[in-house]
């Protein structure tokens, strides 16, 4: 007697015998006679199997599953297991039934190879994702399916030097269990001849005719491949704006969106998938109100969903009541303003009427994006005036000469951003002409900027507009760069020229430079200058002496010339950007000459030491203190130290008279910097070395610590000017006047590129007693699922290749889940509680961090992402392989064949009413609902019939309150709480989160603006809402199933009659029409007469394949029927 090693299957396959299957449907009759003793089953099914092997001993007698079958209920029968037996029967019963039912949907002899998918979800398989032949008809079996998926994504690893086969099953396995779900074009093309694998596409829109209709063609090849398509049409000049190369106006962004949606709407993506576009217009453009309302005529751009780009800066200008400005993206100028709330009033009423807006928050999205370096800058940059002083491995030099170099530099750091003296930063670059301001410290740092610029303080980073008084501003705290031109003697006699020099014109006409020389200065210091100017000037250079005066000079036009050449003739109080961008030598000797020439030590042991340098030109001081600063010694000016005054004072002719001196300011070192200055700089004169060295020998306490703050003083409005910008990727930060400021532009997400996205089945992951998760499997299932995104990079057939290249650059994966509010209901746990939002959080900590954790193992085989070098994990020191790893993507679709809610939405009804095959209607329960009610008795199918009329039991008083509380729906959750998921989802998510707000019919304008203002403040980068029974028509009639459609209502009036322009405004602004302000009317009840699209599905609320009901979920439309599911990008 041999054991049984092989069974024959229902289609006559030969398949390994596996007794823990007759155990399990044993264990499953067992509980539905509401037993509990497991141990019965498997010694029920031990002694089934010791009879098999008594009748079938040889290796070639092979039992079949129905003679195993009957053999279970025979002893079932016999050991007195009565109610199990007839359980089991029953079981039986309905397994056969529904072979028949899969061979309805799958074709004959296919109701076996079905692995764990529900009737439902292989309803959904063969209408959209199994392969057929050029007759319609199926050609690879579920099995068949993933079995392509894995064995093309794992293909893969040869690349590596992988296990193909190993890894192959691994994939194989966690999908045919349910365990994840890769995203849509994965399931429907790997494997084939299109091998199109991701769900959606970045396209820039251009601002030219060629590039507008390039980007329509792309994405008529993406829709074709089966992608969608996401657009900003921010960068397109406004209507009615100049085009230079036809005389004529521009038609405006609105205008391209109808010609792209007209091209949608006869694209079918891959015969399986329709277009779907989202459009993106900044809330600063020009036409933004045309935008708003481009679809309140809910006829308009039916393929489009929009969302409106919201700046920080409207934010702020809408809390303050305020105006805001509009900028033609073409010359990046302000042509208009208009009031905030306004707009903000115009939103909330389309979005009460339709959903449509959405709003990104897209300083957030940006703020958070990983690879900043990488493509164009497309926010409303904070900027610097062109004379601001940056400071470069090669010197000081101006931002304005930086832009006409137009050359990439290395910008210095300080030492609280990051241990590297310079770091890489973009070509400078204009950004227009802005308004600018100008901050002061009461140390004398000073800087001219746009008022959004940020400054690091003592606070972090703080727009200048926001800085408080007092508030300490970061100074560079090392020693910078230095350019290679000059040499040492160059710098002290212009640093002399500029203390102690002047011009004098000759009879002859000819000027020459004079340095002057009194008392013991004329005896150490000219012939020391004597020397150095001759053997600059490979000339013998003379020396006058002036006995009356105890001076002597040193004359000469060649000097004059150099000092010309470094710019500091005509003038020589304005210290030329060639003496800043000089080499450490000349620098050197110009701060040696001039502190020589007018420096001093002062102070007692007592008072203290301190270097000081007094100039009657401001400016002279400002840019001493800019050089000081960049061989890493802080000084501190004081303004008008000595007032200006009449003072009495030699005439140059042995007598006295009243001369009226000028305001006399001072730059004062001390602390540590004293010392510095002795290192760095130091003085020519003997007495003064002496002096400077006392001074340090006599401090008592050594120096004290210099901490590189300045004291914030004063914002001021200057005027407009043109202003720069550039980006250092690393820190995000340069020196700017000294001061430690943030790299001008952030960037948005990168045109060009996909999202490559897959979910993980939570309902899979919950621990076996349902108190808990099982975080190692979820863990080891990260790792799998990781593997296998990134994969799906390398296998993806993209249908451009600009595309291919930029994905393959950043290597972005999406990481998600779905069956979120399931495991809440397993758990006991509710929704709208701080239990829920608590475990939604730590459940996306864990996922994000495990993928961070996997990303970086596989970085150590096959490398990081291309464009590693230069973004946010270089900084960090993170060798990492993906540039995004995680992202909350809808899950409609997948999440019906895994039989999981979707993403993170709450379950949209405990009960409904479908439509199955033959036109009859079903109850559907929600099966963690269903178990909990019968494992207490409560379960019955009036019951369910009664739910299913409302879809909630939240009115059911007489159920269990423990039960009510738990099991919440969409409709049972206000909305603040939707908006507090999302966010803290948002939290540990790289990507977008797709989430859908729900508000109830009744629901006013006043509580969307609330949920806008929470979901701003909670920092989620955007937010989309659906009122229930807005866009004319109800979306789910729960309870209501083939009945003719009533008589629509009369429309409420449109809620924004109370919008009016403002009064006054701060700023002056073209006059705006209130035909501009108040939008057309959003209610209308005609229908057009073409091809559904989502606007119309929606109003329709029939789904447009198989009638059956719609509902609104993470951004899309899914009918719970046949799985269609129109999606938002």
């Amino acid at each position: 007697m041999s054991p049984i090693k092989k069974i024959i299957k229902r289609d006559g396959r030969i398949a390994d015998f596996d007794q823990a299957k007759i155990v399990s449907a044993i264990w499953k009759a067992v509980q539905s006679v509401g037993g509990d003793d497991k141990h019965s089953a498997e010694q029920i099914a031990n002694q089934v199997t010791a009879v098999l092997e008594v009748f079938f001993k040889k290796d070639t007698d092979i039992p079949n599953v129905e003679q195993i079958q009957d053999l279970v209920e025979k002893i079932l029968i016999e050991g007195g297991h009565a109610k199990t037996a007839k359980a089991y029967i029953l079981y039986r019963q309905k397994r056969a039934d529904e072979r028949i039912q899969k061979e309805l949907i799958l074709g004959k002899g296919m109701g076996e190879n079905n692995l764990n998918f529900s009737m439902n979800a292989l309803k959904v398989l063969e209408k959209r994702y199994l392969l057929k032949d050029e007759n319609g008809e199926l050609k690879e079996t579920p099995e068949d399916m993933i079995r392509r998926i894995a064995d093309s994504i794992a293909e893969m690893d040869k690349n590596y030097n992988g296990d193909v086969e190993k890894t192959s099953k691994e994939f194989f396995d966690m999908i045919a269990n349910l365990e994840f779900m890769p995203n849509s074009p994965t399931l429907m093309n790997a494997g084939t001849n299109i091998g199109q694998l991701s769900a959606c596409f970045v396209l820039p829109v251009e601002d030219s005719m060629e590039g507008i209709f390039d980007t329509l063609k792309n994405a008529a090849l993406i829709h074709k491949s089966g992608g969608g398509t996401g657009f900003s049409f921010s960068r397109l000049r406004p209507s009615n704006d100049t085009v230079k190369s036809t005389t004529g106006v521009s038609s405006g962004p609105v205008s391209f969106m109808k010609v792209f949606d007209a091209a949608t709407e006869v694209i079918k993506q891959g015969g399986k998938r329709r277009g779907a576009n989202m459009g993106i217009l900044r809330v600063d453009h020009p036409d933004i109100l045309d935008f708003i309302n481009c679809k309140a005529d809910m006829k308009t751009l039916t393929n489009f969903n929009i969302s409106v780009a919201i700046t920080n800066k409207f934010m702020e200008a809408l809390e303050k009541n305020e105006e805001y400005e509009l900028l033609n993206p073409r010359t990046k100028q302000p042509i208009k303003t208009l009031p905030a709330q306004m707009v903000f009033d115009i939103i909330l009423a389309n979005a009460w009427k339709n959903g449509d807006p959405g709003l990104i928050f897209i300083d957030e999205a940006n703020a958070k994006h990983p690879a900043k370096h990488l493509g164009e800058i497309e926010a409303t940059n904070p900027c610097i005036t062109g004379d601001t002083l940056i400071y470069t491995d090669k010197g000081l030099i101006s931002a304005k000469e930086l832009f006409l170099q137009q050359s990439p530099i290395n910008v210095t750091i300080d030492s609280r951003m990051n241990k590297k003296i310079a770091l890489k930063s973009e070509k400078v670059f204009i950004t227009g002409e802005k308004e600018v301001y100008e901050i002061t410290t009461k140390e004398g740092f000073s800087l001219k900027l746009t008022e959004n610029h940020k400054i690091m303080t003592n606070r972090g980073w703080i727009e200048a507009q926001n800085l408080k008084k007092d508030d300490k501003l970061h100074i560079l705290n090392r020693k910078g760069g230095f350019g290679k031109t000059g040499n040492l003697e160059t710098g002290r006699i212009l640093g002399w020229y500029v203390g102690d020099g002047y011009l004098q014109k000759e009879k002859n006409q000819k000027t020459r430079l004079v340095l002057s020389f009194f008392g013991e200065e004329k005896h150490e210091l000219a012939p020391m200058f004597q020397a150095m100017a001759s053997k600059l000037l490979n000339n013998k250079i003379g020396a006058s002496e002036i006995k009356d005066r105890n001076e002597s000079r040193i004359r000469s036009g060649r000097l004059r010339e150099i000092a010309h050449n470094y710019g500091l003739n005509p003038s020589k109080y304005d210290i030329s950007e060639k003496i800043f961008a000089a080499s450490e030598k000349l620098q050197k000797g110009f701060l040696q000459g001039l502190f020589s020439a007018d420096g001093s030590i002062q102070g007692t042991q007592q008072k203290g030491f301190s270097i000081r340098l007094a100039q009657s030109n401001l400016n002279v001081l400002e840019k001493v203190q800019q050089m000081l600063l960049n061989f890493g010694i802080f000084s501190k000016i004081y303004n008008s130290r000595r007032p200006e005054k009449w003072t009495k004072l030699p005439n140059g002719k042995g007598g006295n008279r009243l001369y009226k001196t000028k305001a006399q300011h001072e730059l004062v070192i001390s602390k540590e910097n004293i010392g510095k200055f002795k290192k760095e700089i130091g003085f020519l004169q003997s007495a003064k070395k002496t002096k400077l060295a006392n001074a340090l020998k006599n401090m008592k306490r050594g120096s004290y610590k210099e901490y590189f703050l300045a004291t914030f003083e004063n914002l001021k409005h200057i005027g407009t000017e043109t202003v720069y910008d550039l980006t250092e990727p690393i820190t995000h930060s340069f020196i700017a006047n000294g001061i430690v400021v943030h790299n001008c532009g952030e960037q948005p997400l990168l045109p060009y590129e996909s999202c490559n996205l897959g979910s993980i089945n939570l309902n899979k992951i919950i621990a076996t007693d349902r108190k808990d998760l099982d975080w190692k499997k979820l863990d080891a299932l990260v790792e799998k699922c990781v593997h296998f995104l990134d994969n799906v990079i390398d296998a993806n057939h993209y249908p451009i290749d600009k595309i291919a290249e930029n994905s393959r650059r950043t290597r972005k994966i999406g990481l998600g889940i779905m069956g979120f509010a399931d495991v809440l209901f397993q758990l006991g746990v509710a929704y709208d509680s701080e239990e829920g939002i608590a475990w939604g959080e730590r459940i996306m900590k864990y996922i994000h961090e495990s993928a961070l954790k996997y990303s970086m193992k596989l970085a150590e085989t096959r490398g990081t992402f291309p464009a590693w070098k230069g973004s946010e994990y270089e900084a960090k020191g993170m060798k990492i392989r993906n540039a995004c790893v995680t992202s909350i993507a809808p899950t409609g679709t997948i999440g019906m064949l895994a039989e999981a809610s979707g993403g993170l939405e709450p379950n949209f009804a405990i009960s409904y009413i479908k439509n199955v095959m033959d036109g009859t209607e079903f109850i559907y329960t929600n099966r963690f609902f269903e178990e909990e009610m019968r494992r207490r008795g409560l379960f019955s199918q009036d019951l369910m019939t009664e739910i299913a009329k409302v879809g909630t039991i939240q009115h059911m008083t007489d159920l269990p309150e423990d039960i009510r509380h738990t099991f919440v729906v969409a409709q049972d959750i206000a909305p603040e709480w939707h908006v507090r998921m999302q966010a803290a989802f948002q939290k540990y998510t790289d990507s977008s989160v797709s989430k859908t707000i729900n508000f109830p019919a009744t629901a006013s304008i006043e509580d969307i603006k609330n949920s806008y203002w929470l979901a701003f403040k909670l920092h989620c980068k955007g937010i989309t809402i659906y009122r229930d029974q807005s866009r004319e028509a109800q979306v789910l009639n729960i309870g209501r199933v083939n009945k003719k459609e009533e008589t629509i209502a009369t429309p409420v009036q449109a809620p924004h009659s109370h919008i009016t322009p403002p009064q006054t405004l701060k700023k002056p602004v073209n006059k705006v029409t209130l035909e501009e302000v108040i939008p057309p009317p959003i209610i209308s009840m005609s229908r057009p007469h073409k091809a559904l699209s989502k606007l119309e599905i929606l109003k329709e609320k029939k789904c447009p394949e198989c009638h059956g009901e719609v509902q609104v979920g993470e951004g899309c439309l899914l009918c719970l029927n046949c799985g269609f599911s129109a999606c938002a990008v």
